[in-house]
């Protein structure tokens, strides 16, 4: 007997089973839903549950290691082709995402709160008209209530570097790097008055001090040794520390220990009432506040990070008839985030470029900056409020919803840019000659403080209607409609015309794109044999993404004329210009006539359900992206046009507008391309055995990965030419062409023949893995100089080598000394642009196998205790991060292109722990 009936909420159903269906009957979307026994016992490094996403197919890891305001400061992925910030999560059916439109995170990384997860889903493709404000996938997380029984759980983790392996890089003659770590916590639910009044409540804290092995490249004790350096740069070029590693001509590298100190506590409740049969209320409150210190490579200074969230939803359910049911929900969220530059050292006030401020940044190509973040100190203060009230009713083969919801978003925040100043060299040999390439610099008098204010508003209907017996068809519509951000003091501005010799003060920073944001979807399940067994589905839908503060927050920040950046053409070193004529101003902007991006998602998927509760899929998933939001320079030098097509850049090109320095841009002018085979297999808790495998076959393509900036990827590069964005076609940033996830839960059978002593050591015990395959990300081999005199956004920004004749565009050599041979690629002709595509090599695949082995004892009256240990990288696979891409600066080839000095993930780590449920 297959059967469904839905009662209740939108987002709840009750299963009758004879043996219920496994095959999705109803949906035409691409979804998984993770049971309460993943989620509980698959061993999640930092029990971090947003590390759930990762299992589903289409679900990639995105290439980032950094953590930052704009990005997210969680778990950052793509889903089937769609950049990390065009995700959406829920949390309770309400809006979770940061200010970054990112993944919820905390400082610490992660999402707290495993114990207290009762539902967690991913919506990957042509999901129904209920959801909005994505492009991309939707991920939704349920959490628990009390119920009449009283129930909890105590827990401690604990992890210790005497149990763990080195990684790679950690000097063989040193002590591993310390690690203590802790997390800690337990839940309580239960009635109020039974059958009407329930609570739930959890709280979970971290404490750990981790030690890591940072690699820095710094000069060479021979280049230190030199006698003809500028007498202006050798004070700062003595500032960095001397290399304790393999020294390669002009350079060396520099290994320490650091420490990074993390604490987080989490905690939330939930109460459940029943007011009458047709009347029910439920409130939640969920707290979480962290802090991460971490050093920089170069050891003189700690970047500290403190995040903290608050989050309230209120819901009203009313079933007005049996076939009618409103449900009505409130919330109000905060996500707050700073970051900072702590001073580890005192530096001589003279060597500072702006008197009074700091010491700065110096930014050499070939070696590490010498400086703190240029993006601190920064704060964001991201508070919404939310209303939504949604309709489900149901009559003869309709199953219709339908729902409005409205977001306020009220965003204070301030982002300091280069509040010390910043100059880069094109060059290691450039700054032992004091020969600045570029210096920006904020200006006295400047501020980037704003308080932000933005409704989003959205409206769908939704019909689930069954056609036939054995076909459903989904058929629904969205329109999204979002105002254009208002800055309460005033203090905003725009350029309509970008040629102008000025910009405009007051608002709107750009014209409002949202007004046709309709946004039909249509899909089709098909069951083919009427057994419940066989699926087809299909389905394709439009999908808008709203312009929000992730678009505008910092480029809306820094206009004239209340922030003013100082970028003169040519800057003397260390003294630079704190003010002067427009022309020395760089500009961040917004294009003031930019559109709704928006994508086209289009999927076919076989569903079959086989013997023992196992159901495989198949299927292909692609999308379309148009009006994606680049970002470019578009105050670039103008080209010659030759006979070719080629640009020619000639010596002594000046700015398209002349009446400014850089001036950065946010276009919606990209496209993307996403086609996927996905393969999965799916076993339910059966006999003992709990299993899941998918597999995605996947390409992704664009003109540009980062919405942000730079850094949104650690492979990430600048287009080297802004009006011509066809030129920057190539593999996303986040491509990865094979992944590969399997996870299983198995109880270890007990010997029948087994009694006594034995039987009760024998019993209880369970196995839980997860193993990740993937092959690397693209990235592109740089030039760190303006080879072409194109006169980019930084020195060399966009600009790829030649391609040596007879080699290949990925000439991979494996290992961590060279990755790739650099000898493949060599200088274009001066005010040319190479002929090596964006990304064209592959970097290093990943390999990780984590596992738990746990031991549950049953205690009189219903307890039971659970001993854990669970290992991360079993294997101890070096897993190595992205290779120096630079294969030339202005003096020539870089002794370390190729080099890898950095791992993703760990060496092997073991965690103990112990739960006690009552």
């Amino acid at each position: 007997m297959n059967m469904q009936l839905k009662v209740g909420g939108l987002d709840e159903q009750v299963t009758v089973t004879g043996e219920a269906s496994l095959v999705n009957m109803r949906q035409s979307s691409v979804a998984a839903l993770v049971d309460e026994k993943q989620i509980r016992e698959l061993p999640l490094n930092g029990r971090d549950f947003s590390q759930l996403t990762l299992l589903q197919p289409g679900v990639t890891a995105s290439p980032s290691t950094q953590q930052q305001v704009d990005r997210g400061m969680g778990t950052q992925v793509s889903i089937a082709g769609a950049r990390p910030n065009q995700i959406s999560y829920q949390i309770d059916g309400t809006d979770a995402n940061t200010q970054g439109n990112g993944s919820p995170g905390s400082a610490a990384g992660g999402l707290l709160g495993v114990e207290t997860v009762r539902e967690f889903q991913v919506l990957v493709n042509n999901y129904s008209a209920e959801y909005g404000r994505s492009t991309g996938g939707i991920v939704t997380a349920v959490t628990r209530s009390g119920t009449n029984a009283f129930k909890g759980t105590l827990f401690e983790f604990n992890r210790d570097s005497r149990f763990d392996s080195r990684t790679f890089f950690d000097d063989p003659n040193a002590d591993i790097p310390p690690l203590k770590r802790n997390q800690f916590g337990g839940y309580l639910g239960g009635p109020l008055v039974k059958d009407k009044t329930f609570f739930f409540g959890s709280y979970e804290g971290l404490r750990q001090d981790r030690g890591l092995t940072t690699i820095a490249t710094v000069p060479s004790r021979a280049t230190r040794a030199r006698a003809d350096i500028s007498a202006v740069t050798r004070p700062y070029l003595l500032l960095y520390p001397e290399p304790n590693g393999r020294e390669t001509g002009a350079t060396g590298t520099y290994s320490v220990q650091v420490t990074s100190p993390t604490r987080e506590d989490y905690a939330v409740g939930k109460a459940d009432h029943t007011i009458t049969d047709a009347h029910s209320v439920s409130a939640r409150y969920s707290w979480d506040k962290a802090q991460v210190d971490q050093d920089t490579p170069i050891p003189f200074w700690t970047t500290d990070t403190r995040t903290k969230s608050q989050s309230f939803v209120g819901e009203h359910k009313w079933i007005i008839r049996s076939n009618l049911l409103n449900v009505a929900k409130a919330a109000w969220n905060r996500a707050y985030e700073a970051t900072d530059n702590i001073e580890k050292r005192s530096f001589d006030p003279s060597l500072f470029f702006i008197p009074g401020t700091r010491f700065a940044n110096i930014s050499v190509s070939g070696i590490n900056s010498l400086g703190p973040d240029t993006n601190t100190p920064t704060f964001v203060d991201l508070k919404s409020l939310q209303f939504i009230d949604n309709v489900a009713w149901s009559a003869a083969s309709h199953n219709v919803k339908s729902g409005v919801s409205i977001t306020h978003y009220m965003n204070d925040q301030d982002s300091s840019f280069d509040f010390g100043g910043n100059y880069a060299f094109t060059s290691l040999e450039n700054f032992l000659q004091n020969r600045p390439g570029t210096y920006e610099g904020q200006a006295p008098g400047s501020t980037t403080a704003r308080r932000w204010r933005q409704s989003l508003i959205g409206m769908y209907v939704q019909d689930d209607w069954s056609a036939r017996r054995n076909l459903t068809l989904n058929l629904g519509v969205r329109y999204e409609f979002i105002t254009t951000p208002h800055e309460l003091d005033g203090r905003e501005a725009s350029m309509p015309d970008l040629q102008a010799n000025n910009t405009v003060a007051g608002g709107p920073i750009f014209k409002n794109p949202s007004f046709k944001n309709v946004a039909p979807r249509a899909g089709f399940a098909w069951d083919i044999t009427g057994d419940g067994r066989n699926a087809l589905h299909g389905g394709a839908g439009l999908f808008f993404e709203p312009i929000l503060s992730n678009i505008y927050r910092a480029y809306g920040n820094r206009t004239p004329p209340y922030y003013n950046l100082i970028n003169p053409l040519n800057p003397t070193f260390p003294t630079p210009p704190v003010s002067g004529t427009s022309s020395l101003l760089r500009l961040d902007l917004v294009d003031y006539n930019i559109r709704n991006p928006y994508r086209v998602q289009y999927n076919v998927t076989y569903q079959r359900e086989l013997p023992g509760r196992t159901v495989v899929t198949a299927g292909f998933v692609g999308s379309r992206g148009y009006r994606q939001i680049r970002n470019v320079e578009y105050n670039q030098a103008v080209p010659q046009i030759q006979a070719d097509g080629s640009f020619f850049f000639p010596a002594g090109s000046t700015r398209r507008n002349p009446n400014f320095g850089s001036v950065r841009l946010r276009i919606s002018d990209g496209s993307s391309w996403y086609k996927g085979l996905i393969a999965g297999a799916s076993r339910r808790f059966s006999a003992g055995l709990a299993l899941q495998a998918s597999y995605t076959l996947g390409k992704s393509e664009d003109l540009g990965s980062q919405a942000v900036g730079s850094a949104d990827f650690d492979n990430s590069f600048q287009p080297r030419y802004a009006f011509d964005p066809m030129d920057n076609r190539g593999l996303s940033d986040f491509d990865i062409r094979h992944n590969f996830v399997f996870n299983s839960t198995w109880e270890i059978p007990v010997p029948r023949s087994l009694g006594g002593a034995a039987k009760a050591l024998a019993e209880g015990w369970q196995l839980a893995s997860i193993l990740t395959l993937r092959s690397g990300i693209p990235f592109t081999p740089q030039l760190g100089f303006d080879r072409a005199r194109a006169l980019p956004r930084s020195l060399g920004a966009g600009q790829e080598p030649d391609l040596v004749a007879g080699c290949s565009l990925n000439p991979v050599l494996g290992g961590a000394d060279q990755y790739f041979d650099p000898n493949c690629f060599s200088l274009p002709a001066a005010g040319t642009f190479g002929n090596v595509p964006r990304n064209t090599i592959i970097g290093p695949g990943l390999a990780s196998w984590d596992m738990a082995l746990f031991k549950n004892i049953a205690v009189p009256g219903g307890r039971r205790i659970q001993l854990r240990a669970e290992g991360f990288n079993i294997t101890n696979h070096v897993n190595f991060g992205l290779p120096q891409p630079t294969v030339f600066n202005a003096a020539g080839r870089v002794s370390n292109a190729g080099q890898i000095t950095s791992i993703v993930g760990t060496a092997r780590q073991w965690q103990f722990g112990v739960k006690v449920d009552f």
